[in-house]
Protein backbone atom coordinates (compact mmCIF):
# COMPACT_ATOMS: atom_id res chain seq x y z
CA UNK A 1 0.00 0.00 0.00
CA UNK A 2 1.97 3.27 -1.28
CA UNK A 3 1.16 6.01 1.84
CA UNK A 4 0.75 8.48 -1.15
CA UNK A 5 -3.04 7.50 -0.67
CA UNK A 6 -3.33 10.05 2.28
CA UNK A 7 -2.75 12.60 -0.34
CA UNK A 8 -1.60 15.88 1.44
CA UNK A 9 -2.13 14.58 4.94
CA UNK A 10 0.71 14.24 7.64
CA UNK A 11 1.13 10.77 8.25
CA UNK A 12 3.46 7.92 10.88
CA UNK A 13 3.62 4.14 9.94
CA UNK A 14 3.81 2.84 13.23
CA UNK A 15 4.31 -0.46 15.44
CA UNK A 16 5.12 -3.61 13.17
CA UNK A 17 4.70 -1.16 10.08
CA UNK A 18 7.57 1.05 11.44
CA UNK A 19 9.52 -2.09 12.36
CA UNK A 20 9.24 -3.40 8.54
CA UNK A 21 11.15 -0.53 7.88
CA UNK A 22 13.56 -0.20 10.48
CA UNK A 23 14.86 -3.29 9.54
CA UNK A 24 14.17 -2.82 5.80
CA UNK A 25 11.97 -5.59 5.01
CA UNK A 26 8.96 -5.60 2.78
CA UNK A 27 6.27 -4.18 4.22
CA UNK A 28 3.44 -6.62 4.84
CA UNK A 29 0.26 -6.50 3.43
CA UNK A 30 -1.34 -5.22 6.25
CA UNK A 31 0.08 -2.09 6.72
CA UNK A 32 -0.87 0.82 9.95
CA UNK A 33 -0.40 4.47 10.11
CA UNK A 34 -1.80 7.67 12.20
CA UNK A 35 -2.61 10.25 10.50
CA UNK A 36 -2.12 13.69 11.96
CA UNK A 37 -5.73 15.34 11.22
CA UNK A 38 -9.47 14.68 12.70
CA UNK A 39 -12.12 12.18 10.66
CA UNK A 40 -13.58 14.57 8.65
CA UNK A 41 -10.03 15.59 6.97
CA UNK A 42 -9.34 12.24 6.42
CA UNK A 43 -12.24 11.78 4.71
CA UNK A 44 -11.85 14.31 2.45
CA UNK A 45 -8.41 12.75 1.39
CA UNK A 46 -9.19 10.16 -0.07
CA UNK A 47 -12.31 8.34 -1.94
CA UNK A 48 -11.22 5.18 -1.35
CA UNK A 49 -11.47 5.41 2.48
CA UNK A 50 -13.68 2.40 4.39
CA UNK A 51 -14.85 2.38 8.13
CA UNK A 52 -14.30 -0.78 9.49
CA UNK A 53 -15.78 0.31 12.95
CA UNK A 54 -12.65 -1.28 14.91
CA UNK A 55 -11.93 0.04 18.04
CA UNK A 56 -8.29 1.61 17.66
CA UNK A 57 -8.46 2.57 13.84
CA UNK A 58 -10.52 5.04 12.32
CA UNK A 59 -11.24 4.01 8.77
CA UNK A 60 -9.05 1.75 6.08
CA UNK A 61 -8.00 1.66 2.44
CA UNK A 62 -8.23 -1.46 0.84
CA UNK A 63 -6.67 -2.82 -2.67
CA UNK A 64 -5.75 -6.39 -4.20
CA UNK A 65 -2.60 -5.44 -2.49
CA UNK A 66 -3.14 -5.39 0.86
CA UNK A 67 -5.01 -3.17 3.27
CA UNK A 68 -3.84 0.32 5.46
CA UNK A 69 -5.32 0.73 8.79
CA UNK A 70 -5.44 4.95 10.16
CA UNK A 71 -5.95 5.98 13.46
CA UNK A 72 -6.46 9.97 13.25
CA UNK A 73 -4.63 12.28 16.02
CA UNK A 74 -3.84 15.65 16.87
CA UNK A 75 -0.29 15.09 17.11
CA UNK A 76 2.77 12.59 17.44
CA UNK A 77 2.56 13.66 20.76
CA UNK A 78 -1.50 12.13 21.57
CA UNK A 79 0.04 8.97 20.13
CA UNK A 80 -0.08 6.81 23.17
CA UNK A 81 2.71 4.60 24.57
CA UNK A 82 2.53 1.03 24.45
CA UNK A 83 3.28 -1.47 27.08
CA UNK A 84 6.10 -3.32 24.46
CA UNK A 85 8.91 -0.53 23.96
CA UNK A 86 9.80 -1.54 20.34
CA UNK A 87 5.89 -1.02 19.29
CA UNK A 88 6.51 2.80 20.41
CA UNK A 89 8.81 3.35 16.94
CA UNK A 90 7.15 6.17 14.33
CA UNK A 91 8.46 6.53 10.50
CA UNK A 92 7.74 9.77 8.56
CA UNK A 93 7.72 8.53 4.92
CA UNK A 94 7.65 11.54 3.24
CA UNK A 95 11.36 12.43 4.83
CA UNK A 96 12.39 8.92 5.65
CA UNK A 97 12.97 9.44 9.25
CA UNK A 98 11.82 7.59 12.33
CA UNK A 99 10.39 9.41 15.07
CA UNK A 100 11.70 7.67 18.85
CA UNK A 101 10.11 9.30 22.05
CA UNK A 102 10.55 6.62 24.49
CA UNK A 103 14.03 6.03 23.78
CA UNK A 104 13.40 2.54 22.39
CA UNK A 105 16.08 2.47 19.50
CA UNK A 106 18.63 0.41 22.31
CA UNK A 107 15.66 -2.10 22.15
CA UNK A 108 15.22 -2.07 18.51
CA UNK A 109 18.12 -4.40 18.52
CA UNK A 110 17.48 -6.82 21.13
CA UNK A 111 15.99 -10.53 21.14
CA UNK A 112 12.63 -9.64 23.36
CA UNK A 113 9.31 -7.84 22.62
CA UNK A 114 9.76 -5.96 26.55
CA UNK A 115 10.72 -5.95 29.85
CA UNK A 116 10.24 -9.68 31.48
CA UNK A 117 8.68 -8.07 34.53
CA UNK A 118 5.27 -7.04 32.41
CA UNK A 119 2.46 -8.47 34.27
CA UNK A 120 -1.41 -7.76 34.05
CA UNK A 121 -1.26 -7.14 30.12
CA UNK A 122 -4.59 -6.81 28.32
CA UNK A 123 -5.37 -9.07 25.77
CA UNK A 124 -4.45 -7.17 23.24
CA UNK A 125 -1.22 -6.97 24.02
CA UNK A 126 -0.05 -10.54 24.11
CA UNK A 127 -1.62 -10.31 20.62
CA UNK A 128 0.83 -7.43 19.55
CA UNK A 129 3.87 -9.35 21.02
CA UNK A 130 2.92 -12.59 18.97
CA UNK A 131 2.81 -10.64 15.84
CA UNK A 132 5.88 -9.06 17.01
CA UNK A 133 7.08 -12.63 17.26
CA UNK A 134 6.04 -13.69 13.76
CA UNK A 135 7.17 -10.73 11.48
CA UNK A 136 10.21 -9.65 13.57
CA UNK A 137 11.66 -12.52 15.46
CA UNK A 138 11.32 -11.10 19.05
CA UNK A 139 11.34 -13.80 21.78
CA UNK A 140 8.20 -13.22 24.00
CA UNK A 141 8.76 -12.96 27.76
CA UNK A 142 8.19 -15.67 30.13
CA UNK A 143 5.29 -13.27 31.36
CA UNK A 144 3.56 -13.70 28.50
CA UNK A 145 3.39 -17.27 28.25
CA UNK A 146 1.34 -19.77 29.54
CA UNK A 147 -2.29 -19.80 29.54
CA UNK A 148 -4.60 -17.32 30.11
CA UNK A 149 -8.66 -16.74 29.85
CA UNK A 150 -9.73 -14.34 27.22
CA UNK A 151 -12.34 -12.03 27.35
CA UNK A 152 -11.38 -10.57 24.13
CA UNK A 153 -14.23 -10.32 21.50
CA UNK A 154 -12.94 -9.76 18.21
CA UNK A 155 -15.05 -9.47 15.30
CA UNK A 156 -13.82 -11.13 11.43
CA UNK A 157 -11.60 -8.45 10.25
CA UNK A 158 -9.71 -7.97 13.60
CA UNK A 159 -9.29 -12.04 12.82
CA UNK A 160 -7.83 -11.98 9.51
CA UNK A 161 -5.79 -8.79 10.10
CA UNK A 162 -4.40 -10.80 12.98
CA UNK A 163 -3.83 -13.62 10.24
CA UNK A 164 -2.46 -12.18 8.04
CA UNK A 165 -0.03 -10.28 10.21
CA UNK A 166 1.08 -13.33 11.54
CA UNK A 167 1.29 -15.36 8.62
CA UNK A 168 3.46 -13.10 5.92
CA UNK A 169 6.04 -12.44 9.38
CA UNK A 170 9.75 -14.04 8.84
CA UNK A 171 8.82 -15.71 12.24
CA UNK A 172 5.57 -16.98 12.41
CA UNK A 173 5.77 -20.09 14.02
CA UNK A 174 7.09 -18.25 17.19
CA UNK A 175 3.71 -16.18 17.18
CA UNK A 176 1.68 -19.16 16.25
CA UNK A 177 3.52 -20.68 18.83
CA UNK A 178 2.61 -18.27 21.34
CA UNK A 179 -0.92 -17.89 20.61
CA UNK A 180 -1.23 -22.20 21.05
CA UNK A 181 0.16 -21.85 24.37
CA UNK A 182 -1.58 -18.97 25.62
CA UNK A 183 -5.09 -20.91 24.72
CA UNK A 184 -6.25 -18.35 22.07
CA UNK A 185 -5.98 -20.67 19.57
CA UNK A 186 -8.35 -22.84 21.56
CA UNK A 187 -10.69 -19.90 21.94
CA UNK A 188 -10.67 -18.34 18.70
CA UNK A 189 -9.75 -21.16 15.82
CA UNK A 190 -10.79 -24.17 17.58
CA UNK A 191 -10.71 -26.67 14.55
CA UNK A 192 -6.75 -25.66 14.79
CA UNK A 193 -6.59 -26.46 18.22
CA UNK A 194 -7.48 -30.22 17.40
CA UNK A 195 -4.65 -30.37 15.58
CA UNK A 196 -2.36 -30.02 18.51
CA UNK A 197 -3.44 -33.30 20.06
CA UNK A 198 -3.54 -35.40 17.17
CA UNK A 199 -0.60 -37.20 17.13
CA UNK A 200 1.99 -38.14 14.20
CA UNK A 201 4.27 -41.62 13.40
CA UNK A 202 7.81 -41.10 14.34
CA UNK A 203 8.31 -42.89 11.90
CA UNK A 204 7.30 -40.14 8.96
CA UNK A 205 6.91 -37.23 11.26
CA UNK A 206 9.59 -36.88 13.52
CA UNK A 207 9.27 -33.47 14.06
CA UNK A 208 6.15 -34.01 15.81
CA UNK A 209 1.92 -34.20 16.10
CA UNK A 210 0.20 -32.14 13.32
CA UNK A 211 0.20 -28.79 14.70
CA UNK A 212 4.22 -28.86 15.34
CA UNK A 213 4.13 -30.58 11.60
CA UNK A 214 2.41 -27.73 10.34
CA UNK A 215 4.25 -24.73 11.86
CA UNK A 216 7.38 -26.72 10.66
CA UNK A 217 6.37 -26.63 7.08
CA UNK A 218 6.37 -22.34 7.45
CA UNK A 219 10.55 -22.38 8.40
CA UNK A 220 11.03 -23.58 4.26
CA UNK A 221 9.03 -20.83 2.49
CA UNK A 222 10.89 -19.29 0.20
CA UNK A 223 8.65 -16.08 0.10
CA UNK A 224 6.14 -14.94 2.93
CA UNK A 225 3.02 -15.06 0.46
CA UNK A 226 -0.06 -15.18 2.27
CA UNK A 227 -1.74 -17.90 0.26
CA UNK A 228 1.13 -20.24 0.29
CA UNK A 229 1.38 -19.74 4.22
CA UNK A 230 -2.43 -20.12 4.74
CA UNK A 231 -2.30 -22.95 2.94
CA UNK A 232 0.90 -24.45 4.84
CA UNK A 233 -0.41 -23.85 7.99
CA UNK A 234 -3.78 -25.73 7.34
CA UNK A 235 -2.82 -28.56 4.43
CA UNK A 236 -3.44 -31.18 7.21
CA UNK A 237 -5.92 -29.39 9.39
CA UNK A 238 -8.59 -32.16 8.52
CA UNK A 239 -6.48 -34.69 10.41
CA UNK A 240 -7.90 -34.70 13.65
CA UNK A 241 -11.17 -35.06 11.74
CA UNK A 242 -10.59 -38.00 9.20
CA UNK A 243 -11.24 -41.72 10.04
CA UNK A 244 -7.82 -44.44 10.67
CA UNK A 245 -8.49 -47.34 8.54
CA UNK A 246 -5.69 -50.43 8.25
CA UNK A 247 -4.48 -48.65 5.12
CA UNK A 248 -4.56 -45.48 5.71
CA UNK A 249 -4.11 -43.54 9.13
CA UNK A 250 -5.78 -40.44 8.09
CA UNK A 251 -8.21 -41.59 5.11
CA UNK A 252 -9.70 -38.58 2.96
CA UNK A 253 -7.78 -35.69 5.48
CA UNK A 254 -7.47 -33.25 2.13
CA UNK A 255 -11.25 -33.23 1.54
CA UNK A 256 -11.88 -32.61 4.35
CA UNK A 257 -9.24 -30.00 5.53
CA UNK A 258 -10.69 -28.25 2.01
CA UNK A 259 -13.55 -27.73 3.67
CA UNK A 260 -12.25 -26.75 7.43
CA UNK A 261 -10.33 -24.01 5.10
CA UNK A 262 -13.01 -22.87 3.43
CA UNK A 263 -15.12 -22.33 6.61
CA UNK A 264 -12.73 -20.73 8.76
CA UNK A 265 -11.45 -18.07 6.12
CA UNK A 266 -14.65 -17.23 5.04
CA UNK A 267 -15.64 -17.00 9.15
CA UNK A 268 -13.17 -14.24 8.70
CA UNK A 269 -14.18 -12.44 5.46
CA UNK A 270 -11.43 -13.42 3.35
CA UNK A 271 -12.06 -12.78 -0.45
CA UNK A 272 -13.69 -15.46 -2.12
CA UNK A 273 -9.99 -15.62 -4.42
CA UNK A 274 -8.36 -15.99 -1.65
CA UNK A 275 -10.10 -18.86 0.03
CA UNK A 276 -10.87 -20.91 -3.28
CA UNK A 277 -6.62 -20.85 -4.11
CA UNK A 278 -6.30 -21.88 0.04
CA UNK A 279 -8.95 -24.63 -0.60
CA UNK A 280 -7.11 -25.91 -3.84
CA UNK A 281 -3.77 -26.17 -2.26
CA UNK A 282 -4.78 -28.21 0.60
CA UNK A 283 -7.76 -30.63 -1.16
CA UNK A 284 -4.27 -31.65 -3.90
CA UNK A 285 -1.46 -30.93 -1.44
CA UNK A 286 -1.15 -34.78 -1.59
CA UNK A 287 -1.32 -35.33 -5.30
CA UNK A 288 2.32 -34.36 -6.53
CA UNK A 289 3.61 -37.38 -4.20
CA UNK A 290 1.32 -39.69 -6.37
CA UNK A 291 2.11 -38.20 -10.02
CA UNK A 292 4.93 -41.09 -11.03
CA UNK A 293 1.75 -43.72 -9.90
CA UNK A 294 -0.85 -42.47 -11.22
CA UNK A 295 -2.23 -41.62 -14.88
CA UNK A 296 -1.92 -38.69 -16.07
CA UNK A 297 -5.55 -38.43 -17.21
CA UNK A 298 -6.39 -38.57 -13.65
CA UNK A 299 -4.11 -36.23 -12.66
CA UNK A 300 -4.39 -33.49 -15.87
CA UNK A 301 -6.97 -31.51 -14.48
CA UNK A 302 -5.36 -30.45 -11.41
CA UNK A 303 -1.27 -29.94 -13.45
CA UNK A 304 -3.83 -27.81 -15.72
CA UNK A 305 -4.51 -25.29 -13.36
CA UNK A 306 -2.12 -22.12 -12.62
CA UNK A 307 -2.02 -22.88 -9.01
CA UNK A 308 0.14 -26.29 -10.05
CA UNK A 309 3.01 -24.69 -9.22
CA UNK A 310 2.51 -23.28 -5.67
CA UNK A 311 1.31 -26.47 -5.08
CA UNK A 312 4.87 -27.89 -5.56
CA UNK A 313 6.01 -25.61 -3.72
CA UNK A 314 3.56 -26.77 -0.59
CA UNK A 315 4.93 -30.30 -1.46
CA UNK A 316 8.36 -28.99 -1.27
CA UNK A 317 7.90 -27.65 1.98
CA UNK A 318 5.61 -30.79 2.95
CA UNK A 319 8.29 -33.09 2.51
CA UNK A 320 11.32 -31.04 4.12
CA UNK A 321 9.40 -30.18 7.36
CA UNK A 322 9.49 -34.42 7.98
CA UNK A 323 12.65 -33.99 7.28
CA UNK A 324 12.79 -36.09 3.84
CA UNK A 325 14.63 -35.77 1.28
CA UNK A 326 13.89 -33.54 -2.06
CA UNK A 327 13.60 -36.72 -4.32
CA UNK A 328 10.32 -36.84 -3.94
CA UNK A 329 9.64 -32.96 -4.86
CA UNK A 330 12.34 -33.24 -8.13
CA UNK A 331 10.17 -36.26 -9.42
CA UNK A 332 6.75 -34.08 -9.24
CA UNK A 333 8.58 -31.56 -11.01
CA UNK A 334 9.92 -33.76 -13.90
CA UNK A 335 6.32 -35.12 -14.34
CA UNK A 336 5.03 -31.50 -14.49
CA UNK A 337 7.54 -30.46 -16.93
CA UNK A 338 6.96 -33.34 -19.11
CA UNK A 339 3.13 -32.95 -18.90
CA UNK A 340 3.49 -28.92 -20.08
CA UNK A 341 5.80 -30.12 -23.10
CA UNK A 342 3.18 -32.38 -24.03
CA UNK A 343 0.30 -30.75 -24.11
CA UNK A 344 2.01 -27.70 -26.27
CA UNK A 345 2.38 -30.34 -28.89
CA UNK A 346 -0.06 -30.41 -31.09
CA UNK A 347 1.52 -34.21 -32.42
CA UNK A 348 1.65 -35.95 -28.55
CA UNK A 349 -1.23 -36.55 -26.26
CA UNK A 350 -0.72 -35.47 -22.78
CA UNK A 351 0.18 -38.99 -21.67
CA UNK A 352 3.53 -38.08 -24.43
CA UNK A 353 2.31 -40.77 -26.59
CA UNK A 354 2.58 -39.96 -30.33
CA UNK A 355 -1.19 -39.06 -31.80
CA UNK A 356 -0.38 -40.42 -35.29
CA UNK A 357 0.89 -43.28 -33.82
CA UNK A 358 -2.17 -43.81 -31.51
CA UNK A 359 -4.41 -44.14 -34.39
CA UNK A 360 -2.77 -46.42 -36.26
CA UNK A 361 -2.52 -48.47 -33.16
Amino acid sequence: MNSTDLLHLPHYFVGSSALDRYFNRSPGPNQYAVVIADLVELARASALLTYPGLEDWDAAIHTENGSLYLRCVESTGAVSKHPLPVMNLLYNPRDRKFLDRFGVYRKLRGSTVGPADLHELDDTTVLDAAVLSARHGYHVPRSLRGPRIWTLQPDAERLRMLWVDLLTGCTPWLGLELLMESGFVTAYWPKLAEMNSTAHSKEYHPEGNVWAHSLETLRYRKTCDPVLSTALLLHDCGKPYAERTPARAFDRHAEIGAGIARALLSDMGFPESFIERVRFLVRHHMLPGLLSRLPVYRTQHVMRSPLFPLLLELYRCDLSAAYQGPGGYYQACRTYRSFLKNTENPFRTPEGRKLVQLYVD
